[in-house]
């Protein structure tokens, strides 16, 4: 995969540390069965690296609210999106989600059904609130839209909606599914920034800033995939979207990278374009997310949770071997992806 985005902060000093702390908090709400399987996974996922590296810059506190809220949200997929009876009906799912939104957003209401994670989410509200005030409209609308994705989601894997999903739906759906609004607000509220609405809602930069979370998220379907394989839960991903009629999964991931390596290309530019206004404000927001886009890989290539079997030691993140210098597609033209093909039109000539 190309990336030649080089860190520039490495990991925070506390990201073992705040990662421990954050196994033990969700703990504490009683979350975890009797076998600690659930405890396993969520140890297996590494938080506290996985937040250290896309927030280096953090504070103790923020950082920690970050890797809690990472915690919670890989036991939410765990839970109710990827495993467990609400991930193959919608409507049982909404019911599920809808209870633990209103908690986010309410966190002084009491909990009144068995959905323990409401607990957490509530106790993250709360120190959102002490933490970053100014940022809490962003924190309950990110969720609302985290939830509307993972509906989505649902309802794709499973054929809920009659017709299998296509690569324009999926990568219009999977920013939301994937939650990654919510994960860029945890990085600014963790590193004390925020750019301003006036800034943010322009075209160059909603490009720029949805390239970047697609980069993300196609990385993470490249090294899921073995994991997803296992559950039978491969028709959603990029790899089986993207392979040729009557391909192979190894055709399914050349794809992958190379549409990988395409935004990439774009995202680059992008990124050079905005900086070049001079503004620190879009200068930082960019720094921001080129970190962000580069901790992802780093933790993903490694991360336990990726794995094929927990027992079996080999790592899905194999189609993946290392960097490339050159993309395998450095094309700056659209490709034939009409939820997307309007990032290229924000390039300067």
């Amino acid at each position: 995969m190309y990336c030649p985005i080089v860190p520039a902060n490495g990991i925070h000093p506390q990201a073992e540390k705040v990662g421990e702390r954050s196994v033990e908090w969700l703990a504490g709400f009683g979350i975890f069965d009797s076998d600690g399987s659930l405890r396993r996974q969520i140890v297996a996922s590494r938080v506290g690296e996985a937040v250290g590296r896309a927030a280096p810059l953090a504070s103790d506190a923020g950082l920690q609210l970050y890797a809690d809220w990472s915690a919670a949200a890989f036991t939410f997929d765990d839970f109710y999106c990827d495993m467990g009876p609400t991930s193959t009906r919608p409507d049982e799912f909404l019911e599920v989600a809808m209870r633990v939104l209103y908690r986010i957003e309410r966190p002084e209401a009491a909990r009144w059904d068995e959905t323990l994670l409401s607990d957490a989410f509530a106790d993250l509200s709360r120190r959102v609130r002490s933490l970053a005030p100014m940022m809490w409209p962003s924190w309950v609308t990110g969720h609302k839209d985290w939830v509307l994705g993972s509906v989505c989601g649902i309802a794709q894997r499973t054929g809920a909606r009659g017709r299998p999903a296509d690569i324009a739906d999926h990568l219009a759906t999977r920013v939301s599914d994937g939650a990654m609004s919510l994960n860029h607000a945890l990085i600014e509220m963790a590193e004390g920034t925020r750019l301003p609405d006036e800034l943010r809602g322009g075209p160059t930069v909603a490009a720029a800033t949805a390239a970047a979370y697609t980069l993300v998220l196609l990385a993470n379907d490249l090294v899921s995939y073995r994991r997803e394989a296992e559950a039978g839960a491969t028709n959603t991903n990029c790899v089986t979207l993207l392979a040729p009629t009557g391909g192979s999964v190894e055709d399914g991931m050349e794809k992958v990278v190379r549409l990988h390596d395409r935004i990439m290309s774009l995202y680059i530019r992008l990124s050079h374009q905005l900086k070049a206004t001079r503004d620190e404000r879009l200068r930082r927001y960019i720094d921001q997310l080129s970190t962000y886009i580069r901790a992802n890989l780093d933790w993903s290539l490694t991360v336990p949770r990726y794995r094929a079997h927990p027992s079996s030691g080999a790592s899905v993140s194999a189609a993946v071997t290392g960097w490339s210098t050159e993309p395998s597609d450095g094309s700056l033209a659209a490709p034939p992806i009409p939820s997307i093909a309007w990032w290229w039109e924000q390039l300067r000539a």
